[in-house]
């Protein structure tokens, strides 16, 4: 167990795939911080609503309107913001303050409290004999004997799953905590001033995309602690005394990256010397999405609301659904080969109530969808398994890999890494109406960089011991490449691919936006000044996913 002082927020008890050492790491601030965010020269923002409470406050304690608010936060130095983040702030803040307006409880009126409320846990729990702190970051407010914690959501939050911990936990601090009298960072003990209890406690979630509002906890004190007891004391030890190790997404913020077990680190693999600079992550869909334009894989990173369906055609759909039905049925227990009858097993139930009158391309791409599923019955990985002993089968892999060099954590995600004997191997597969008979390597940046993950040692089986096979389920049935990492030329091919590819990703300090024909397919469209507004979204099918 971790000996330096812990200190939980709500979100950090949320359920989630995140990786167990590093949660049990960040609610311990002197220990679970790493550098992180992009270079100097360019945009610092990394979480999409730091603005809006900037601007809240000029509101709500400057006594500014919303528009002179707006205006001020724009015209100080800074910077950190992408014009696109300008704008959705804008939008946010106007929806959070027509929330606040028309959809919340008026009685009693609540004033706005600036101060941070925590609270310290004196009491040792089982597994866990040190005090800890527990503490709330939201929009804070009082009055009449009422407290009221707004935590704000990007989307709107009708149909939002409900998480008991994360309730739990905010209500009982609501119910207990004192203002935090220093910073709210401090990698010590919080200072913790005097309070008194309310005697009723709201937990309100704010949806800054529709200005919808959603009442999470309206009780007393008392009851708040009963809920603390019921749904979050459980998930506080949890998060407390976590050591499995999950490599993924977390790994880009994660300080103990570079002697993590379960992340190989290879020196070099990217071909960039970063000095100093800032933890990145860099995924082959980063890679797509910033040759497509520049500040989308940023976008993400802000969790920027988009619009998926702009982005969605009837080749990505239909690449989805075949992959999700080929994981799920490379999912049963016990494994078995993949047959051309095969009931549905995953995505294609999902199907079952489609409409029966279709447009000709949606009737063209379901019978596509399903003759792609049958063919991959005949090059399925499983159908030499037979008997053998030794079969491991894992699909939707993640590996992630840690550069130190460049302080780029890469992240793939393999379709399928399977074992059958003492043999590896990966799989990526690719639905194509028509087959590309060009520079694969080039074409599937994925393929360029799993040969180059199994020639560092990256994957099992060691230098090389790991074979990179390309699936492709197209119009003419399945074809099946093998790739040796055991080759020279061939991982010299791979690594200029994949060192191409993240370069000018990585020195980029402008993200230069590319308004045209990428507008076409952007979710991202409303928030972006230069999008192109007069290009419509072409429902064709396109030729790859």
């Amino acid at each position: 167990m971790l000996d330096t002082p812990l200190r939980l927020s709500p979100s950090a008890v949320t359920r989630s795939g995140s990786c167990p050492r590093y949660r049990a790491l960040k609610a311990r601030p002197a220990k679970g911080r790493a550098n992180g965010g992009r270079r100097s020269g360019t945009f610092r923002e990394t979480f999409g609503l730091g603005p809006l409470g900037k601007v809240l406050d000029l509101v709500e304690f400057d006594g500014l309107d919303t528009e002179a608010a707006l205006s001020r936060w724009r015209g100080s130095p800074s910077r950190d913001r992408h014009p696109a983040l300008v704008r959705w702030t804008e939008h946010a803040v106007r929806q959070y303050l027509d929330a606040q307006t028309n959809g919340m409880r008026a009685d009693p009126v609540l004033q706005p409290v600036s101060r941070t409320w925590a609270r310290r846990v004196d009491r040792p729990l089982d597994g866990l004999p040190e005090p800890h702190e527990e503490i709330v970051y939201g929009r804070r407010y009082a009055g009449g004997c009422v407290r009221e914690l707004r935590l704000t959501r990007y989307q709107g939050v009708e149909g939002r799953p409900r998480d008991e911990a994360e309730i739990a936990l905010a209500a009982a601090v609501v119910a207990a905590g004192g203002p935090v009298l220093g910073s709210r960072w401090s990698t010590g003990p919080l200072l913790i001033g005097r309070h008194e209890r309310p005697e009723r406690v709201r937990i309100v979630e704010v949806g800054c995309l529709d200005g919808s509002s959603n009442v999470l906890f309206d009780d007393t004190a008392e009851a708040a602690f009963a809920a603390y007891e019921e749904h979050a004391l459980g998930r506080v030890l949890e998060v407390a005394t976590g050591e499995a190790l999950r490599p993924g997404t977390d790994c880009g913020r994660c300080p103990i990256i570079a002697s993590c077990p379960a992340v190989p680190s290879v020196p070099g693999l990217l071909g960039i010397d970063a000095g100093t600079g800032p933890r990145r992550i860099w995924s082959v869909t980063t890679s797509r999405q910033y040759h497509t334009c520049a500040p989308i894989p940023y976008f993400h990173d802000l969790n920027l609301p988009r619009d998926a369906t702009r982005e969605e055609s009837g080749s990505t759909i239909r690449g989805r659904l075949v992959h999700a039905e080929i994981e799920a049925r490379h999912a049963r227990v016990p494994p078995r080969a993949c047959t051309a009858d095969d009931p549905a097993a995953g995505a294609a139930k999902a199907t079952a109530e489609e409409p029966t009158v279709k447009s000709v391309a949606e009737d063209l791409e379901t019978r596509l969808r399903h003759q792609m599923l049958g063919d991959h019955s005949f090059v399925c990985p499983m159908r030499h398994a037979g008997t053998t002993t030794g079969v491991d089968i894992v699909p939707e892999h993640q590996v992630v890999t840690y550069d130190p060099s460049a302080n780029v954590a890469v992240i793939a995600k393999i379709d399928l890494l399977y074992r059958i004997g003492g043999n590896w191997r990966l799989r990526e597969i690719k639905t194509n109406r028509h087959l590309y008979e060009g520079d694969l390597l080039q074409r599937y940046e994925q393929i360029a960089l799993a040969v180059l993950l199994s020639a560092e040692g990256a994957l099992p089986g060691g230098r090389g011991g790991c074979r990179v096979e390309l699936e492709r389920l197209s119009a003419t049935g399945p074809v099946l490449t093998e790739f040796d990492a055991t080759d020279p030329e061939l991982v010299q091919a791979a690594r200029e691919v994949v060192q191409s590819a993240v370069a000018r990703w990585h020195s980029d300090e402008t993200l230069a936006t590319s308004p045209g024909k990428a507008c076409r397919d952007c979710g991202f469209i409303r928030w972006c000044p230069d999008a192109r507004t007069d290009v419509k979204t072409d429902l064709r099918p396109r030729a790859d996913t």
